[in-house]
C-alpha cells in the first residue's frame, strides 16, 4: 500500500504542478466553463489511469497535454461540433511552446515534497475525497453515493481541494527558494 501512496503522492505532484498548463491546453479550445471544468476532471482521470505508463526520463507536461489535446478532440467529436479553428500547426506550436517551458527534475522533487506536506495537512475528510478520487479511482458519482452528497458539492469539493493543495505547494516552494 505504500507503494501506491507513493504513486499517488507523485502523480499529485505532477499533476499540481502542471494543471494550469493542462486548463490553458483546453481553454485555448473550449470556450464554456463547464464543459472546460468537466474535461480537467476528465483528463485528471485519465491520467491518473494511464501514470503507469508514464516514462519519468520524460517531461509529464509533455506528456500530459498530449493526453488533454486528444481528450478534447474526443469532446469535440462527441458534441458533434467542429473543433477550434485553429489549425494543426498552430496546435503543435503551442504545444511546443509548453515543452519550452516545463520544469526541471529538481523542481519536480521539490513540489512532490510539499505536496506530501500539504496532504498531510489536510483534514481526513478531504484526504479521503483524494484516496477515492485518484488512488481508489472512482468516478465522481461513486464518490457522492458513498459520502451521501450531491455530484456537483462533491465535484466542488475536489476542485476546493486541489486549489489548496496548489497555494500550499506554491508556499512551501517559496520558502525553499534562494
Amino acid at each position: 500500500m505504500i507503494e501506491a501512496a507513493d504513486q499517488h503522492e507523485r502523480f499529485l505532484s505532477y499533476f499540481l504542478a502542471h494543471q494550469s498548463e493542462i486548463e490553458a491546453v483546453i481553454g485555448a479550445f473550449v470556450r464554456d466553463w463547464h464543459a472546460r471544468q468537466d474535461l480537467l476532471q476528465e483528463v485528471a482521470l485519465v491520467l491518473w489511469q494511464k501514470f503507469g505508463e508514464y516514462d519519468a526520463s520524460r517531461p509529464f507536461g509533455a506528456w500530459a497535454r498530449g493526453i488533454t489535446v486528444k481528450k478534447v478532440m474526443q469532446w469535440f467529436a462527441k458534441q458533434h461540433r467542429a473543433p477550434s479553428p485553429l489549425s494543426p500547426e498552430t496546435i503543435e506550436a503551442v504545444l511546443a511552446a509548453f515543452d519550452e517551458t516545463a520544469p526541471d527534475p529538481d523542481e519536480a522533487r521539490q513540489r512532490e515534497a510539499a505536496l506530501a506536506e500539504c496532504l498531510e495537512t489536510l483534514p481526513e475528510k478531504s484526504r479521503r475525497l483524494v484516496r477515492m478520487r485518484y488512488e481508489e479511482r472512482r468516478t465522481l458519482e461513486e464518490i457522492a453515493q458513498t459520502i451521501a452528497s450531491t455530484l456537483d458539492a462533491v465535484n466542488k469539493a475536489l476542485s476546493r481541494i486541489r486549489r489548496a493543495l496548489r497555494s500550499c505547494i506554491e508556499e512551501r516552494l517559496a520558502e525553499v527558494e534562494p
